[in-house]
């Protein structure tokens, strides 16, 4: 078996604090840190250019909180919250975190968490869960539960705590992020092309370097999102 490396970086606004976390970690051999950022518009970058496996994030951060950016994380990249405030926890778990650390954080369950990295990494657990059955899911729209088809779905808009799903002829405006609802498909026919678009593969019209259309409607393709969407197309392409 090959030797376990994880990736990661921290966010968090406080120096000290910053710093102290990056210390603790230095004692893992098995990390390897690609950066220390105090907001995420910094940590953006990273995760657009590196191969990234987990984020030590931090909750209350200035301009853009750990919530709001943890909802346009590729689904991929795990996350391990950290803050000070106890009452956090079980929104962080609705995110599919991780795991929850809660500052000054001690040593003992610093252990825990990465324990727990190290299982979901050496497991290689699906990014993705399958929904049962596989044709049709069920979602709350206008105080009502819609059916609908999976191969109903062209594509899925992220509307900050809303997504927009759309279908040829309707609109269903779901209380959902957008993280959320892509975890609960099928990732055979599904896949994220940027942090606000998720896709139905059955229903690309075209693609080049830079934009996904479907039904004559544009989407921009991230960088981060390119190499999985073009892996998957691949295998259905014809060529010469």
């Amino acid at each position: 078996m090959d030797k376990l490396s994880i990736k990661y970086i921290v966010i968090e606004d406080e120096p000290l604090a910053r710093r102290g976390l990056v210390k603790l970690l230095k004692g893992y051999d098995f990390l390897e840190c690609l950066g220390m950022y105090g907001n995420t518009e910094d940590a953006r970058m990273v995760m657009e250019d590196q191969l990234l496996d987990l984020i030590f994030l931090d909750i209350n951060l200035p301009e853009e909180s750990g919530w709001d950016f943890a909802q346009f994380i590729p689904a991929h990249i795990q996350i391990i919250f950290t803050t000070a405030y106890p009452n956090y926890a079980l929104e962080s778990y609705e995110l599919n975190a991780l795991d929850y650390l809660l500052k000054p954080i001690a040593e003992d369950r610093l252990k825990k968490a990465l324990d727990k990295a190290v299982s979901h990494f050496q497991q290689k657990v699906p990014e993705k869960g399958v929904v049962s059955p596989t044709d049709h899911i069920f979602v709350k729209a206008d105080r009502k539960l819609f059916r609908l088809e999976l191969n109903e779905i062209q594509y899925i808009e992220a509307m900050k705590d809303y997504v927009m799903i759309h279908t040829k002829d309707k609109k269903l405006m779901v209380a959902m992020n957008i993280k959320t609802i892509f975890n609960q498909l099928p990732n055979t026919d599904f896949v994220r092309i940027n942090k606000s678009f998720v896709v139905n593969l059955n229903k690309v019209e075209s693609v080049d370097n830079h934009w996904v259309t479907i039904a004559g409607f544009e989407m921009p393709l991230g960088a981060s999102f390119k190499e999985d969407l073009l892996e998957r197309i691949k295998k259905q392409t014809i060529n010469r």
